[in-house]
């Protein structure tokens, strides 16, 4: 089935809501360069520092997000993301003026804090801008925007440094800022009265009060969902592995015959193909009917490519460094098969009054798992070598999707059983 994956585009609310994803993603990774130059060139810090600064950028999504979400599905969606950029700002100016390390972490926490509510409320939001039958296009447009952003982002911020200066970034960024606050501002205040009542508080908890029980609903739709489950620890999974060797590509890349002037292009041909991926999936959606399925397939597919890779470094595949590029490539388009479904069951197996809980409880756990593997991957690294990690990756990840596709069939047997039960008894 072939659609057009810029239909969406055509409903003004949705065109509203895609405008300001383009450029608040654009201004989040806009200074993922600057913030590392200023660290390590301008102050003379070590890695260290710079590990801090990434950590102290995701641990609100962890620690904050899904707590802070609660009251994102209360309150009114739209103004919730104007005051979220408008503090991005503000934040903004605060990196820019950052005199030290440890007031530059604090800024840094803002930031991701104000990050993370921006994010629950714009998956809350999404399905009240499009009928039900475009989210698939929905859900892979931004799923792009995130996409061609991390390429476009540290790119662009690499070279307003070059010409402007190592905190001339942040300068940019703000302005991005408000230019997606202007979109939002376009935003129709849809369904207000529809969102207001789905997610006013209906019962209380055991101690007499709405927050706590509140907050385990969106803890509770994702246990009780089976696809929902399965897809938010595949994916959760998917991210410790991926980050286990991500911290490491520099020396894979070294290791596969590329230089400081080509590695680059390395990373490049990665995001590329996950753009490109993307754009496939969201005009042809046979995939939503089974996007478990096509998870579990990307899964097998890209982690035997990363098991190739660990080869190349063993020396026992030889490719030119194009060859290697190709390959990147390929591996982002498959990895593409893999988060644009996800997206699609969070959004399409998630009642829309809860929506802000239930995303920001699954990016808590996404982003703790992208925390902790760095540090897991770099001391496997060290006992067991670069390859070993990378092979070990590579069989881990063909190994979670072979488990998957074994649930959904053992999953399908089950229910063939009960039907031929039924009928039987019947």
């Amino acid at each position: 089935m072939k659609a057009g994956i810029f239909k969406p585009v055509r409903f003004r609310a949705f065109r509203s809501l895609f405008g300001a994803q383009l450029f608040s993603d654009l201004g989040n990774w806009l200074d993922f360069i600057a913030l590392q130059v200023i660290v390590d060139y301008n102050w003379g810090l070590d890695e260290t520092a710079i590990a801090a600064v990434i950590i102290v950028l995701g641990l609100p999504w962890v620690i904050i997000g899904p707590f802070a979400s609660v009251f994102v599905d209360r309150l009114p969606k739209k103004q919730i993301m104007v005051i979220c950029l408008f503090l991005s700002i503000l934040i903004v100016a605060g990196l820019f003026f950052a005199p030290n390390l440890y007031t530059l972490l604090i800024f840094v926490f803002l930031k991701g804090t104000v990050a993370a509510i921006y994010d629950s409320a714009r998956q809350s939001i999404l399905r009240y801008t499009i009928p039900d039958n475009h989210l698939p296009q929905a859900v892979t447009l931004s799923q792009l925007s995130t996409n061609t952003m991390k390429i476009i982002g540290p790119a662009l911020g690499g070279g307003i440094i070059a010409f402007f200066g190592a905190k001339s970034p942040f300068l940019f960024e703000a302005v991005f800022f408000f230019i997606a606050m202007v979109f939002l501002l376009t935003l129709p205040n849809i369904d207000e009265k529809e969102m207001n009542a789905e997610n006013k508080p209906k019962t209380k908890n055991s101690d007499g009060g709405y927050y706590w029980g509140e907050l385990s609903d969106g803890i509770k739709h994702i246990l009780y969902t089976p696809l929902l489950k399965i897809s938010v620890i595949f994916s959760s999974v998917a991210f410790f592995i991926i980050f286990l060797y991500d911290g490491l590509l520099v020396f894979i890349a070294q290791n596969l015959g590329f230089n400081e002037g080509n590695f680059g292009l390395l990373i490049s041909a990665i995001g590329l193909g996950s753009v490109v991926g993307s754009l496939l999936l969201g005009n042809w959606i046979n995939w939503k009917n089974k996007p478990l399925h096509l998870m579990s397939y990307a899964s097998i597919i890209s982690g035997s490519l990363i098991i190739v890779m660990g080869f190349g470094i063993m020396g026992i595949v030889n490719l030119p460094y194009w060859g290697w590029m190709i390959g990147a490539f390929f591996l982002g388009f498959i990895s593409s098969g893999e988060s644009v479904p996800y997206s699609f069951i969070l959004q399409s197996k998630t009642p829309k009054q809860i929506m802000g809980r239930v995303s920001a409880v699954a990016t808590s756990l996404q982003t703790f798992s992208m925390l902790i593997a760095p540090a897991v991957g770099s001391l496997l690294a060290k006992w067991l070598g670069v390859s070993l990690v990378l092979m070990g990756a590579g069989g881990a990840t063909c190994l979670l999707g072979a488990l998957v596709l074994s649930f959904i069939v053992r999953r399908r047997i089950n229910i063939q059983k009960d039907i031929h039960e039924k009928q039987f008894h019947a």
